[in-house]
């Protein structure tokens, strides 16, 4: 078959998709509108009204294609194996445009991703990929990466987050869940490769009794489980055990630009809905939540005792209540909602609002051994107690993240801000491939997106005793480092002045 292509405005759009659902997968024009009304305009009234739509036929997705091929060619009913592809522009455009050189440059720049078609009822969403750019609303920070696609034969690029909704029986929300998570980092680092259903499938083989098709879902440890398959060292969190730490938690993570699967439930609420959904971002922190933040509740009894004596005022960033950014494959791309109620919007009804977060994983680096409890536990123990503690009477709002040193101190090179002196010896200073920073700062200062002091910890480093983690600390006219001979801390004078904050994990595209 040959490739036709079409074009409109997506004003347009839900039309447009309604033909090419009876033209392609010959769906009589009653349901083709309503799955054209119920499941792709939800989707397209996201994106600005100055889009358009150049939608391909005969298109060959690779995940479908692989659930074609393992599952639904083997059924009775005729399947079709090609999918449509809605590719999208935020501008007017042209057939003729795409032949014309001068022109592609300018089409590159107004490219805004893709939504591919399946031809499943009523699951016809499948792999997509689209610019916050495209949105109608992009008042959000998210982790983002390049991925390389063609449209009418010319190579283009957009940056965004993977998405698809679940077929419900090659992929449910959890196969969709890790499908994203490994689509995001194959096309992020070389680390990692892009996996398709069938091999999600073959890895929780090992640990499954049950056929695996039709899926049932998959719970935490089968997820957890598939991504150290898959070169992860997974971590797994849950509410009852971390309490008022597990939601700044997963603000951590988020915040170190780490997708992070999120498993939520009503079971609490006498209900039985169970669901799986990803984390990404959240929303711009404004100059009222920072002054909104409390004091960072501390269990510990002997910090916390330290921190009354010393008349000193702690307050966590993580502890800011904001709204997060989810990929949930029952909904369109990037869904706003808070922690408390992650499914408190208008794609789901009632039953839905009372689903809460019960327990999440984390995608690590498979040499991070030092995980976010521990290191912000140390990093909040060695300011508070020392031994070289934070003056009597200070107020410090800490901002702690994971980062690759690469990154880090490729941002610090450029670094306008930072104090050259500190700057030299901080980039000289030998780091493991991953690093937990903290930021130290406080309500006024990060206002301005600007700290004045800073701890650098080992990852790589779990044994938190004499002080193992610590690389380097600078605060309060002192700079902290250990003796590279016997490990112990020096201590030199040195005043380091306020500077921009790192900004690399998450980005407003």
């Amino acid at each position: 078959m040959s490739i036709s292509t079409y074009i409109a405005p997506i004003t347009k759009g839900v039309e447009l998709v309604t033909q090419l659902l009876m033209e392609e997968y010959q769906v009589n024009p009653e349901t083709a509108k309503k799955l054209a009304e119920n499941r792709v305009k939800p989707h397209l009234a996201k994106l600005k009204d100055t889009c358009y739509i150049l939608a391909e036929t005969s298109y060959v997705d690779k995940v479908y294609r692989d659930s074609y091929y393992h599952y639904y060619s083997s059924k009775l009913n005729n399947y079709k194996r090609d999918c449509i592809r809605l590719s999208l522009f935020e501008g007017e455009i042209k057939d003729g445009d795409f032949r014309q050189p001068e022109r592609v440059k300018e089409l590159q720049n107004i490219y805004r991703g893709f939504i591919v078609l399946r031809p499943i009822q009523p699951f016809v969403i499948g792999r997509s990929v689209i610019s916050p750019q495209a949105l109608k609303e992009n008042t959000f920070l998210s982790c983002w990466t390049k991925f390389h696609t063609t449209v009418n034969g010319i190579k283009f690029e957009v940056e965004g987050f993977p998405h698809s909704s679940q077929d419900t029986e090659t992929l449910s929300c959890a196969e969709t869940t890790l499908w994203a998570i490994m689509e995001y980092f194959g096309n992020k680092y070389p680390e990692y490769n892009p996996v398709l259903p069938s091999k999600i499938i073959t890895a929780l083989n090992k640990v499954t009794t049950e056929r695996q098709l039709p899926s049932k879902g998959l719970n935490i440890q089968q997820m957890s489980f598939a991504l150290r398959e898959f070169g992860f060292g997974t971590r797994v969190y849950g509410r009852e055990e971390y309490k008022q730490d597990f939601e700044k938690l997963i603000s951590t993570y988020v915040e170190s630009g780490i997708p992070v699967t999120l498993a939520v439930d009503n079971m609490h609420a006498g209900g039985n809905i169970g669901h799986a959904i990803l984390c990404v971002g959240h929303e711009q922190i404004n100059d009222g939540q920072i002054d909104a933040l409390l004091e960072n509740q501390i269990l510990n009894p002997t910090l916390k005792s330290a921190v009354v004596a010393k008349g000193i005022k702690l307050y966590d960033l993580d502890g800011i209540k904001k709204e997060f950014i989810f990929i949930d494959d029952n909904c369109p791309i990037y869904q706003k909602a808070g922690l408390d109620s992650p499914a408190k919007h208008p794609y789901y009804p009632a039953p839905w609002h009372t689903c809460q977060v019960r327990h999440f994983i984390v995608p690590l680096y498979h040499k991070i051994y030092l995980e976010a409890f521990e290191a912000k536990n140390f990093i909040f123990n060695f300011l508070v107690t020392g031994p070289e503690p934070i003056q009597h009477g200070s107020e410090v709002l800490i901002k702690t993240f994971l980062a690759s040193s690469r990154s880090f101190k490729d941002s610090l090179a450029l670094n306008g801000t930072f104090q050259d002196d500190v700057r030299e010896l901080i980039l000289e200073t030998p780091m493991p491939k991953f690093i937990w920073i903290a930021e130290i700062s406080d309500k006024n200062l990060m206002k301005k997106k600007m700290a004045n002091g800073i701890v650098i910890l080992d990852a790589t480093e779990a044994n938190i005793y004499f002080n193992k983690p610590l690389i380097l600390a600078a605060y309060q006219d002192k700079l902290i480092k250990p003796d590279p001979t016997d490990g112990k801390l020096e201590n030199i004078a040195l005043s380091l002045q306020p500077f921009s904050i790192y900004t690399r994990n998450l980005r407003n595209l």
